[in-house]
């Protein structure tokens, strides 16, 4: 068989099957109809004697009737679910506003704890830069300089003002970081001259008497006192309070023996009222070094240490220095 004869047969197959499935069809349309023009015959008979009432209702009216209900109430139920699912996303999109109000109010805490501790570094950074330098032009603070901002209180910023706190901040830490890099290089460049400043206490022990006018228990007169006396045990250690060189030791029966140390940028320290002294003229000392030990003297009858720093020929308070200044 050749490919025409062959889609000849199949053309007349298809439409063979074509035209049976449409007969077919037809049948039950014609059947349908047929149906659905039978009527069906309902009757109302009252218990009176009045006349008895008949309706005729057609299968066609019963299944369009039947139709339309269905119809009716499919579409009640997409709108039942439609609803309950609308009420559904509202309930969640509630329960996220809810949500997001209380990260708001956290956000809101962390912000406020974050500038407090940013404007606690940036105001003793920049204290500290004024103390040392003497200029606070570059102690500016926030973004708009020095002068204090209009955000609201602590817990009712402003709308927005978290975002331009939070700059603020930022500007703030950057400023407060520079400084303290410069704060290191100054502290850097005067180590030498906080390693030469007397800064420990010589000896162990208690103030008797401080700088300044005292009054003298030997002559029971109110003398001045150049220096400090502080007591202690009998035979305790006298340091060096920085390092220097020994330009003079002595003994007069009012100060005992004593030692003068000079060291560098002109600082000078005394130390008097020993009983021993270990050191020698022009020798080289360290810090904490042993110069001597304590003793007394007529002018102290107790066993205390007597010590003076000058700065050329001026004598300043010890006070000041002891345990202040650290390397």
């Amino acid at each position: 068989m050749n490919l025409k004869s062959y889609l000849a047969l199949l053309y007349y197959r298809l439409r063979y099957k074509y035209q049976d499935l449409k007969l077919k069809l037809d049948i039950k349309i014609a059947n349908w109809n047929k149906k659905g023009k039978e009527r069906l015959t309902v009757m109302v008979i009252p218990h009176s004697e009045q006349k008895t009432i008949n309706f005729h209702i057609s299968y066609r009216a019963i299944t369009i009737f039947i139709g339309t209900i269905l119809v009716l109430l499919l579409i009640s139920s997409i709108n039942v679910l439609s609803h309950s699912g609308s009420i559904h996303q509202l309930t969640e999109l509630n329960l996220s506003n809810q949500d997001f109000i209380r990260q708001s109010a956290k956000m809101k805490e962390e912000i406020n704890g974050l500038h407090e501790h940013v404007e606690y570094y940036h105001n003793h950074v920049g204290a500290l830069y004024g103390r040392l330098t003497g200029d606070n032009s570059k102690v500016a603070k926030g973004i708009g300089g020095a002068e204090k901002l209009s955000l609201g209180s602590e817990k009712n910023l402003a709308p927005g003002a978290e975002v331009f706190r939070l700059k603020e901040d930022v500007h703030n830490l950057k400023v407060a970081n520079e400084l303290t890099q410069e704060i290191i290089s100054i502290l850097k460049k005067r180590k030498n001259l906080i390693r030469q400043t007397p800064s420990i206490w010589p000896v162990k022990g208690y103030v008797l008497y401080p700088y300044g006018e005292y009054l003298n228990p030997v002559t029971a007169r109110r003398d001045f006192n150049n220096g400090l006396d502080i007591g202690a045990f009998p035979g305790s250690e006298v340091v060096a309070t920085a390092p220097g060189t020994v330009y003079e030791i002595g003994y007069t029966r009012n100060t005992g023996y004593f030692v003068k140390v000079a060291h560098k940028f002109g600082w000078k320290t005394i130390y008097s009222n020993l009983d021993r002294v270990k050191v020698k003229a022009n020798q080289q000392i360290s810090k904490n070094e042993v110069l001597g030990f304590v003793g007394k003297s007529e002018n102290s009858p107790q066993y205390s240490l007597h010590y003076e720093i000058h700065v050329g020929t001026r004598a300043i308070d010890p006070f000041a220095f002891l345990n202040q200044i650290q390397d």
